[in-house]
């Protein structure tokens, strides 16, 4: 066994020196290689130190909009203090001059991409067997840690440690810009409802969204309303129902696209019109890339698994979960529900993060409020946990005041109340609740 951890460990990590020179000397001669790289690699996939420096320097110049050559980097380099150390302009012009054919930078980025996934599978590989031997954390967890990591190689999205205040700015003007252009359209997933559109500007990706109620007020209904709405306008779809079945589901969804009513749809008690009203239903879904998982015991770490998986094969705009007090986490004794449902609750943000996609999660609401006179939910009505709201990006309350009071002066109202809002102002707003 000793032996053998000695020939693993003397083994020369994956590399391709050559193709790395052959990058950085293409992008020194031709401007159309540089468009063809900087897209593709950083500068920790160079296995070389002084190639690394060489095109930071690259990147640096591309940012203030300056043309690369032998001078405009060797002036970047000497900046950066590290001139010297990469070999200072002899080195350059040998790398200039050894590129033969600078049209073939797109072939030898990929070469040095490769290389790279390589080293950090290896890395990958070695961890988990540390912690495998280590037996401090469970074998989920190391599972879970090794598949998001194998996920961002396959994708090409490997993370920095930090990123340049200067990439983020530029990034900044891109999307203004994008919105500038886009004037009149949604800059999120529509929601499918015109006030809430205005209001929220569609639902925003990175964003952790809570939609809160007590029981009977329709949060279920809401919610998949929203997830159908987004469908339709293009998104790709996820929901997670620990509490109804995908046919169940399925029904509510049918009922609603159909404009039939439940009952009529349960009992199979149809007119020819809602015959024909289902089946034109049943057409608008045929594109929509929606899927559902009515697991019922499923924690954190299998949705993130499953939401990884439907990123890599379909894409992914929108989760849906329904709902949070349902949810488990591992590690966590039977009294200890708060700090379960804070380390739920982080986690899933964490997710809305590392996906790039908007989270709605629904969630039950304290006993409390039927205590009081006014049942109007507040922030301080979210249940076990004030993390919760401390996690959300918005705050979404639902309240049909007919639920309480018969003599209500608006009927088949839902008011939508947004209790919180990170990135803007907290409104109300209302709609016709349709049973």
């Amino acid at each position: 066994m000793a032996e053998e951890r000695e020939i693993t460990t003397s083994l020369e990590p994956p590399q391709d020196i050559e193709a790395e020179k052959a990058v950085l000397g293409s992008m020194l001669q031709s401007e159309d290689a540089v468009m063809d790289v900087t897209d593709r690699l950083h500068a920790e996939d160079f296995y070389l130190r002084e190639h690394q420096e060489i095109y930071k320097a690259f990147q640096d110049l591309c940012r203030k909009n300056v043309n690369i050559d032998l001078n405009t980097t060797y002036s970047q380099l000497r900046s950066r203090h590290t001139a010297d150390f990469v070999g200072g302009m002899v080195y350059l012009s040998r790398l200039s001059d050894n590129a033969i054919v600078p049209g073939n930078a797109k072939y030898y980025a990929e070469t040095v991409l490769a290389k790279s996934n390589m080293r950090q599978l290896i890395k990958e590989a070695d961890e988990m067997r540390a912690q495998a031997y280590d037996g401090q954390n469970s074998a989920d967890i190391i599972l879970d840690h090794a598949e998001q990591r194998i996920f961002e190689i396959a994708h090409k999205t490997q993370k920095r440690n930090y990123t340049d205040i200067n990439e983020v700015l530029v990034e900044n003007i891109k999307q203004i810009q994008e919105l500038e252009r886009n004037k009149g359209q949604l800059p999120g997933i529509t929601t499918g409802f015109t006030d809430l559109d205005k209001l929220l500007g569609g639902l925003h990706k990175t964003d952790l969204i809570i939609l809160a109620a007590r029981p009977g007020m329709g949060k279920t209904a809401f919610a998949l309303n929203l997830a159908g709405n987004a469908a339709a306008d293009g998104a790709s779809v996820i929901i997670f129902s620990m509490e109804m079945s995908k046919e169940q589901l399925g029904e509510r969804m049918f009922a609603t696209a159909a404009s039939v009513e439940m009952e009529h749809l349960k009992r199979g008690n149809l007119t020819q019109d809602e015959w024909m009203s289902l089946s034109e239903a049943q057409d608008s879904f045929e594109n929509c890339k929606i899927v559902i998982d009515d697991t019922s015991d499923i924690s954190v770490l299998e949705i993130k698994n499953k939401c990884r998986r439907r990123k890599a094969e379909a894409g992914l705009d929108l989760i849906v979960i329904d709902y949070l007090q349902l949810m488990s986490q591992q590690g966590f004794k039977s009294g200890d529900r708060v700090n379960e449902i804070s380390a739920i609750t982080r986690q899933i943000k964490i997710l809305a993060k590392e996906l790039d996609c908007a989270v709605i999660l629904l969630s039950q609401l304290s006993r409390d409020i039927e205590k009081r006179p006014n049942h109007k939910p507040q922030l301080s009505d979210l249940r076990e946990s004030g993390s919760i709201e401390q996690d959300a990006d918005i705050v979404i309350f639902l309240y049909r005041d007919d639920y309480y009071n018969e003599n209500t002066e608006k009927p088949g109202v839902c008011e939508v109340n947004i209790a919180k809002r990170r990135s803007g102002p907290t409104d109300k707003i209302e709609l016709t609740w349709v049973a």
